[in-house]
């Protein structure tokens, strides 16, 4: 279990929160045993949950109820579920840098398995004037990629849609160094792609799902200049089926690797 660390709840959100249900559970004398009993969940989410990883809305909910915050915590809960535009995606990433587990399906290589000029050209297609700094958001990207040189990787399985393979980003040279890449990552026994070919049904846009540390599962959907991180159960498992059915329409992993040896020929210069 958790030791119960100082909090700042200026700090962030997360920690806001972490100080709201200490504070209250301390107010009404209860040990975090006694908290967890009432909600019926574990002593070791609710020392968590005083840490800064917040609870999803349904334990939200019942934390609020019984100690009697008035809606407060099942509020904050829902604002940390609706990110502003441009923030949306933070979140996310902090909770993917400590994923147990990384469930996604995408239309172009998922940033954890990008080259840095794989990244760069999409980058670059996706903010034409550069408003925001390329290179800076490459460098974060490829340290993000980190994670998985840990002594506990974790389980990442990606669905890619065929035509993040055959349509050039950036040029022939860039497509193929980026598709050598996810050869050899796929080599490593936590990493996995199966290739959605076009001739199946697709959705329009991605979605990662994510399970955490606490067994908590989260889903987060992106479109072309939106995005929404979801923390909810019930909309959780909806995205969950969605990519069950895309999974299940995939290539298999050896089939997919075959796939991509494949179309490393259509590179060529």
């Amino acid at each position: 279990m958790p030791a119960e660390n100082e909090i700042d709840p200026s700090e962030s959100l997360e920690s806001f929160i972490a100080d709201l249900v200490r504070d209250a559970r301390k107010r009404l004398g209860w040990r975090q045993q006694d908290l967890a009993a009432k909600v019926f969940s574990s002593t070791t989410r609710i020392s968590e949950i005083e840490n800064g990883d917040p609870p999803d809305l349904k334990l939200g909910r019942q934390i609020d109820q019984v100690l009697e915050l008035g809606g407060k915590l099942a509020n904050l809960l829902t604002i940390r579920d609706r990110v502003a535009f441009r923030d949306y995606a933070q979140g996310f990433l902090r909770d993917q840098a400590r994923a147990r587990a990384i469930y996604e399906f995408s239309l172009v290589i998922p940033g954890l398995l990008q080259t840095p000029e794989y990244a760069r050209a999409i980058m670059k297609l996706e903010d034409p004037d550069e408003v925001t700094d390329i290179e800076s958001s490459v460098q974060r990207r490829s340290e993000r990629q980190a994670v998985f040189d840990g002594p506990q990787p974790p389980w990442l399985w990606i669905v890619l849609d065929e035509s993040a393979l055959t349509k050039v980003m950036g040029s022939k040279r860039i497509m193929r160094e980026q598709i050598e890449w996810l050869l050899e990552a796929t080599e490593r026994p936590f990493i996995n792609v199966q290739v959605l070919r076009t001739d199946r049904a697709v959705i329009r846009g991605s979605v990662s799902l994510l399970t955490l540390p606490s067994g908590d599962r989260t889903a987060y959907t992106e479109g072309f200049g939106t995005g929404r991180y979801v923390v909810e159960a019930t909309e959780v498992t909806l995205f969950q089926k969605i990519y069950d059915r895309l999974h299940a329409d995939a290539l298999g992993v050896d089939e997919s690797r075959k796939f991509m040896r494949d179309v490393l020929g259509m590179h060529d210069d």
